[in-house]
């Protein structure tokens, strides 16, 4: 039995484990997120935040909201299982194909034959202390595809130029190309040796329809909604920034705003509940967030700074224009916040 082979023995049979993975994931999911807005591919609402439980899901009657409210699915599974040291359920998806290595291997190899395009890459590293950062490359049937710190989850918009087609096989191939030293970013990265202990590992998940997918029990409070300022706004500090607040007597109601139009830094976006929140500028979608739990994480996106939108959406917003912003609520059953912090501003970019 190796590392590897132990280290999912033991996931398997402790309680435990599969909440030390949770966590594991949650730490990296920044970083993750940097890095979906670095790829033209990327979904840019890509949160790591990466909670799953697997079970089966039934019906509740939500607290505190109308009767006529469709209620989130909720479940009340034993344990969580995980595959290769990942959670079978995560960021909407399920994990239909794995590999892990241990230390001082390199390299892990997974060839899938997809169902849908709508895929999520998972990838995990621990290496031998948390003073050490390992990174990554990933390529999908020889293209390069994503790179950088590992552990995290990465959902393409697409597969241009990646050969991925349904039905057909395709393998992902992701190495361990240098470790770094933790918190070094600051300072310029600090390369150091690769560990020779520790372990990696690959996961390539597909999407499930949301009233499929597993979601953790409803608390029987939800908890105050963290306000989704970037860091050093406040409403008070920033009162710049377009903010799109839930009606608090119906959150499944969409939230419409005109503003005069700044160039904008920076989109952060938290909810109290599982759900998705579609945001869209002039009437064009530029994103969804998600959420599948009731951690009350963030969603984040950049701006439209240096003609980002343009290229991407064909959305050419000028400074001074009347600009309408709309969020549309799906499966929210909770309170949910929008906050666009214009360039310039308090941790706006």
């Amino acid at each position: 039995m190796n590392l590897v082979d132990l280290q999912r023995v033991l996931e398997e049979r402790s309680d435990d484990s599969a909440e030390h993975v949770m966590h594991h994931l949650r730490l990296h999911g920044v970083q993750a997120k940097v890095l979906a807005r670095r790829r033209r591919r990327i979904a840019t609402w890509a949160t790591c935040a990466v909670v799953a439980l697997a079970g089966i899901a039934a019906t509740a009657v939500v607290s505190g909201l109308r009767a006529d409210l469709a209620p989130a699915p909720v479940d009340t599974p034993p344990r969580v299982r995980t595959i290769e040291g990942f959670p079978e359920y995560a960021n909407g998806a399920r994990v239909v194909a794995a590999k892990s290595a241990a230390l001082p291997e390199r390299r892990v190899e997974v060839t899938v034959v997809p169902t849908t395009l709508d895929l999520v890459v998972f990838s995990r590293c621990d290496s031998a202390g948390e003073e050490v950062v390992l990174e990554m490359a990933l390529t999908v049937n020889g293209h390069d595809f994503s790179g950088g710190t590992c552990a995290g989850a990465l959902r393409p918009r697409g597969w241009k130029d990646m050969d991925v087609a349904v039905g057909r096989p395709a393998t992902f191939v992701m190495t361990i190309t240098r470790a770094k030293r933790a918190g070094s970013a600051e300072a310029g990265d600090v390369q150091v040796p690769i560990p020779a202990v520790g372990a990696f590992g690959l996961a390539i998940g597909e999407r499930v329809p949301f009233d499929r997918y597993p979601l953790p029990p409803r608390p029987a409070a939800l908890g105050p909604l963290d306000q989704a300022f970037p860091a050093g706004c406040t409403e008070a500090a920033c009162p710049q920034a377009v903010i799109l607040r839930s009606d608090p007597a119906d959150p499944t109601r969409p939230v419409r705003q005109t503003v005069t139009w700044k160039t904008m830094g920076s989109i952060d976006m938290v909810a109290q509940t599982p759900g998705l929140l579609h945001l869209s500028v002039n009437g064009v979608q530029i994103t969804t967030a998600e959420w599948w739990d009731y951690t009350r994480g963030g969603n984040g996106m950049y701006g439209d700074r240096d003609g980002g939108w343009k290229r991407e959406f064909g959305l050419d917003l000028r400074a001074g224009d009347p600009v309408t912003v709309e969020a549309v609520p799906e499966h929210l059953t909770g309170a949910w916040q929008v906050v666009l912090t214009p360039e310039g501003v308090r941790g706006g970019g």
